[in-house]
């Protein structure tokens, strides 16, 4: 049983540090390159609202969970079928099975899912919208953009990109990307 717990805190404090260091927890810029041109947005913004909800949403349903026998079981979905329609409030729902294919995996002996340790997507939150632009492509599909300096070495850039579609009357991730520039 020592062991057990050895064991347990020992995966807590792995993962916790896995997401302490992460290297675009790290990242310090939000300058934007000269080839990007974009439009400066605000908060009242629809699409840029539901896409900060949309990540809540992801980060809820990787971290609002339970240990049962040394595994995480996401409470906002026990099922594959129950994750994805609780994600797909925020995401297409190829992406949101994405998702759950990658982030997830199913414990027979709980007959549930669980998170799969490792890295996920980089998150964007109310902090970021200083650095966030947008390209608009139309009245129903919006592209925020967000760059990253000094990610894995001092002198690197990469350019985060989500895509927002209006599915109906709700704007939802559709798509996301990470170039390096």
């Amino acid at each position: 049983m020592p062991i057990k717990k050895i064991y347990l805190v020992s995966l807590i404090i792995l993962i916790s540090l896995s997401f302490v260091f992460s290297p675009l927890m790290e990242a310090k810029t939000c300058s934007l390159s000269n080839q990007t041109t974009v439009v400066p947005i605000g908060e009242e913004d629809g699409a840029l609202e539901a896409m900060l909800n949309s990540f809540g949403l992801y980060f809820s349903y990787l971290n609002d969970t339970e240990i049962r026998q040394g595994y995480y079981l996401p409470i906002h979905g026990r099922t594959r079928a129950e994750a994805i329609n609780y994600l797909k409030k925020g995401f297409d729902v190829h992406l949101a099975t994405a998702i759950v294919d990658e982030y997830t995996w199913f414990i027979p002996e709980l007959s549930c899912l669980a998170i799969r340790p490792g890295d996920g997507l980089p998150i964007l939150n109310g902090d970021d919208i200083p650095c966030i632009s947008y390209y608009k492509i139309s009245n129903e599909h919006v592209i925020f953009s967000r760059e990253f300096t000094g990610c894995y070495s001092p002198t690197d850039r990469y350019r985060y990109q989500v895509e927002m579609q209006l599915y109906q009357d709700d704007w939802k991730i559709s798509a996301l990307s990470l170039e390096e520039l």
